[in-house]
């Protein structure tokens, strides 16, 4: 086969974090949904083509090896060397910082590489016969980046002396060095691992080929080819999270992390049992990948926080095991069928209801905005327990639904807590109770709960203006019980993207 050298090009791609906002436990099961907003916070994937200096290296590489270096600056010792044989579609590790290993970009890297040389087998063929001086090869740089918000930057600000603030996070350098391990690092729940495995997916998908960029631009991603592109993207980086995770979870982080804000509804773990199976084939791959698989019937409606509704999130300094609480949870689940049948109904008839007023409030917003606009500005100087005594709410359709909504997340709150309470689970515990309540005192919050399976990792509240974001950072910050921190992030409705790499000087600087 001859192969015509191409220039060397970079792909940049990105995919946001997650906030499931009700929905915990209940998003594992088929029957009933959960409302995940995505977060302007970004994990980054940076693919280049370029000449990798083999000199120093003691590995025997073939003719059909693909060298391939990862590094991922804001960890120490965090950089992986592979090798990906474009004939026998096996990717080999053979250097590591650490002599370590990163089982989410390995599984990423192997799985996406071999369904690129299988649906456009010329690819990797054309990127080897770009010249290259002597000593070198012809290969792949990638680099991992991640928004601050990621990580906690708890001990960043305590070594410059800086108070855990907005202003304080906001003073720290874009994708700060963490001084830390990957293993090591403190996460805030974001879901960085479901972002990191779709953006790499989409960045080496884009960069070969398989996906055009504009399939995955904000503006064409409506069109049936990017429909089509973005399920492949989904399909396969669920695929990989899975595998990386050894079980088929609910796949909500990896949905968000493609799609953005959404309603999900989960696909049936059946679709990936022979791909996932010991010896699987790479026909398996493909057939359980493909967008045309009928067996990937998760469901995404899409959702939007009303306007002048502004998510507010916050790291708390003590930690969950989530993999245990869930354990025990569906554990409750099966020994209590009849009760926690009951109860499940009632979760979803109460995370249901948040997602129905948010829809009418958008659709209040849209037919009379200057009730609308007059309902926000009333109600985010006031503390939520006067906006239904008030006689002014009579009448005014926005205030009413303002009122529900709060009633509605009290509702999600009070089950959440009869679950942990049945179950042995602190899902809401007491510690967070009072912090949540003593946010919903604060005038303008309308929302105010634990995010995903709960515990003490982290809260969210919404707020109705700047001046309440800022009175629920002070209670954050004077709060005694616990440590509480802000994080930056703010909702975002979009999903997984192409960017353009010019724009971002500061990554490109870190390839070189």
């Amino acid at each position: 086969m001859t192969c015509a050298a191409t220039d060397f090009k970079i792909t940049l791609a990105s995919a946001p974090g997650k906030v499931l906002v009700v929905g915990g436990y209940l998003v594992l099961d088929r029957n009933y949904t959960g409302l995940v907003v995505g977060t302007n916070a970004c994990l980054y994937s940076t693919v280049q083509t370029t000449a990798l200096d083999l000199s120093n290296s003691d590995y025997a590489f073939g003719a059909a090896d693909v060298p391939i270096t990862v590094i991922s600056p804001q960890f120490e010792s965090a950089w992986w060397k592979y090798a990906f044989d474009t004939k026998a579609n096996t990717l080999t590790q053979y250097d590591s910082a650490d002599q370590g290993s990163n089982g989410f970009v390995q599984i990423v890297l192997q799985t996406t590489l071999a369904l690129v040389n299988t649906r456009s087998p010329d690819a990797l063929c054309t990127l080897l016969a770009n010249p290259v001086p002597a000593q070198h090869r012809v290969g792949l740089k990638i680099l991992l980046t991640a928004d601050n918000d990621f990580y906690s930057q708890r001990e960043a600000l305590a070594k410059v002396g800086a108070t855990l603030t907005s202003q304080s996070l906001e003073q720290l350098p874009a994708m700060a060095k963490t001084g830390k391990t990957l293993g090591n690092v403190h996460k805030t729940g974001l879901g960085s691992s479901a972002a990191m495995v779709t953006s790499l997916v989409a960045s080496i998908l884009v960069h070969f080929g398989v996906l055009s960029k504009h399939d995955l631009c904000e503006n064409n991603k409506q069109s049936c080819t990017a429909t089509k592109g973005m399920q492949l993207v989904h399909n396969i980086a669920q695929y990989a999270h899975c595998l990386a995770q050894g079980k088929v979870g609910s796949g909500f982080d990896v949905s968000a992390a493609v799609y953005g804000s959404h309603v999900y509804r989960r696909f049936s773990p059946t679709v990936l049992e022979a791909a996932m199976s010991e010896n699987s084939s790479i026909a398996e791959l493909v057939q359980a990948t493909s967008p045309e698989n009928n067996g990937w019937n998760s469901e995404v409606a899409p959702v939007v926080i009303p306007p002048r509704l502004t998510l507010r999130l916050a790291d708390v300094d003590t930690g969950s095991n989530t993999p245990s609480m869930v354990k025990k949870v569906l554990l409750w689940q099966k020994s209590n069928p009849e009760q926690a049948a009951l109860l499940w109904a009632s979760l979803d008839a109460a995370n249901d209801y948040i997602g129905q007023v948010w829809s009418s409030l958008v659709e209040a917003s849209c037919s009379n905005s200057t009730e609308y606009n007059s309902a926000i500005d009333w109600c985010s100087v006031r503390p939520s327990s006067e906006w239904k005594s008030d006689m002014g709410a009579v009448g005014n359709p926005t205030r009413a639904l303002l009122v529900n909504l709060v009633d509605g997340i009290l509702r999600v709150r009070q089950l959440q807590r009869e679950l942990g309470e049945n179950a042995g689970v602190p899902i809401e515990p007491p510690k967070q109770t009072r912090l949540l309540d003593a946010c919903m005192t604060v005038p303008g919050v309308c929302m105010a709960a634990v995010p995903g399976a709960g515990g003490y990792d982290a809260i969210f509240c919404i707020v109705l203006s700047q001046e309440s974001g800022n009175a629920v950072e002070r209670v954050w910050s004077e709060w005694t019980e616990m440590s509480v921190g802000p994080l930056l992030a703010k909702q975002a409705s979009s999903g997984v993207s192409v960017l353009d790499s010019k724009l971002y000087p500061s990554l490109m600087a870190m390839l070189e």
